[in-house]
């Protein structure tokens, strides 16, 4: 029994303590709910399936394992998850994480977190190692995107440098050109993104038809809105951290929004009669 190089991800969700409290007092989410938003993070079945599958993404990406050394413990409101260091390992891991933040989203709930590189002892429900310990300390200071000079713990998935640089040194093809999917990246940080994912859905198509493709798009922008309804449902107002932190979200689904305006104006353009010309 010995640690690891391993790529080491923790994911929390925000705000975990006043959804049960709140349970408690009949109010907001239902204690089944918040179970079910906990099984979101993972668990032991993910690590079955791909002991079972291997990897789903990029799955002739190269690996040292066919089950990549995944570990996932899910406590309370985290989880932590780990894989071997291996392209497929890193955008597996990544993914993982990706789909635990996008469906808590879908749940009305923020998740913060840290993705890195390094030491840990991972096997079932036994976890330590300085990897580890460094993802817990970061995950309470996440700056990614911060709107203000002073913010700490802003609510995302920081993906640390050591994970980045590997998979742009060392990550294939198919790895690469996945990332994006995952991840926003500025000038000196990079987390994931869950919203982009909400309009990337939409497809013009090969029948194109302006009524049923606005109704689409109409369909899209009523779950954002519901999903601005749901956070604010759940989010304790009394709390001026978890306010700032809404607004995180709040900007990236306002976002999207506006990118509804522009498939909508698209649609029209791409429905329009071409004019006529007289020779």
């Amino acid at each position: 029994m010995e640690s690891k190089d391993k790529f080491i991800g923790f994911v929390d969700i925000l705000g975990f303590k006043d959804l049960v409290r709140r349970a408690e007092a009949g109010q907001g989410m239902s204690f089944a709910e918040i179970n079910d938003a906990v099984v979101d993070l993972g668990s032991e079945e993910d690590r079955e399936a791909i002991r079972r599958y291997g990897p789903t993404i990029c799955p002739m990406s190269s690996r040292q394992s066919d089950d990549l050394d995944f570990q996932i413990t899910q406590v309370a409101d985290c989880v932590i998850v780990s894989t071997e260091v291996s392209p497929a390992g890193a955008i597996t891991l990544i993914n993982h994480c990706w789909i635990a933040v996008f469906k808590l989203l879908r749940r009305g709930l923020m998740c913060r977190g840290h993705i890195r590189r390094g030491n840990i002892l991972h096997e079932g429900q036994r976890f330590m190692g300085t990897g580890y310990q460094q993802a817990i300390e970061r995950e309470k200071d996440v700056m990614a995107f911060k709107r203000y000079e002073d913010e700490r713990g802003t609510p995302f998935v920081e993906v640390d440098s050591s994970v980045i640089n590997y998979i742009h040194d060392f990550g294939d093809e198919c790895v690469r050109k996945i990332l994006p999917r995952f991840v926003e990246e500025s000038t000196d940080v990079c987390a994931l993104f869950p919203f982009n994912r909400l309009t990337d859905t939409f497809d013009i198509g090969s029948n194109f038809d302006v009524d049923a493709k606005k109704k689409e798009v109409q369909l899209i922008r009523s779950s954002i809105e519901q999903l601005k309804s749901r956070l604010h449902l759940y989010v304790d107002k009394e709390n001026p951290n978890a306010l700032r932190k809404l607004e995180h979200y709040e900007a990236g689904l306002n976002e999207q929004l506006r990118k509804c305006e522009q498939l909508v104006e698209m649609i029209d353009h791409l429905g329009a009669p071409f004019p006529s010309h007289r020779l």
